[in-house]
């Protein structure tokens, strides 16, 4: 059984991504949205909050929640429960033979990971996302549609850049910062700042 942690928007794409994929694996959604339960969302039902009992200890898990920071947290608690992880990887995106990707990542349509790069455990790639070579993105780290990181960019612990920015070569994002919509990072982003415009620079500097 494959479970996907968030009947919303990100779920759904996630569940494209899985029949894209052709998976006839059984799956179902989770979701602590009481509204939605027992209810179906694409034709898929959702069987409770994250501990309901009618999910097998042996199913593998996606955290398809595309907030900042609460991938791990939710990934830490199914870990807790004796819970593994699959990835969502869409036959349209490109992945270099040598790209190193770790559990409970997602990677959407017409994205490219390059050769060295490496995805670490939870995170998310969006569609139209260019990661060139060597680049290195730690665990639950958001990199949104359209977006570029030029080679041996360093992306830390739950950052998030946002839709259509570029990094530039060998520059590092911190850890929980936050890359505008259309930024140009010139220059390394300290832990949990946010920086916007061309070149980019902290918000309210």
């Amino acid at each position: 059984m494959k479970v996907i942690h968030c009947a919303g928007e990100q779920g759904r794409v996630v569940l494209d991504i899985l029949r894209a994929d052709e998976i006839d694996d059984e799956i179902v959604f989770v979701d602590d949205d009481e509204e939605l339960h027992d209810e179906t969302v694409d034709g898929i039902p959702v069987v409770g909050p994250r501990s309901s009992e009618t999910i097998p200890t042996d199913a593998a898990w996606l955290i398809a929640y595309g907030s900042q920071g609460l991938r791990l947290d939710l990934a830490e608690k199914v870990e807790a429960r004796g819970g593994d992880f699959f990835n969502a990887i869409h036959p349209a995106a490109t992945i270099s033979a040598s790209a190193d990707i770790g559990n409970g990542v997602t990677v959407n349509a017409e994205s490219y990971l390059g050769p060295g790069t490496t995805l670490a455990d939870h995170v998310l790639v969006d569609s139209c996302v260019n990661i060139s070579h060597d680049n290195t993105i730690a665990e639950g780290a958001t990199i949104t549609p359209n977006a570029t990181l030029a080679g041996s960019v360093t992306v830390r612990p739950d950052a998030y850049i946002g839709p259509g920015a570029t990094v530039l070569r060998g520059r590092s994002i911190g850890p929980g910062a936050v890359v505008g919509a259309g930024a140009v990072v010139t220059e390394d982003v300290d832990a949990e700042t946010t920086v916007i415009g061309v070149p980019a620079v902290p918000k309210g500097g």
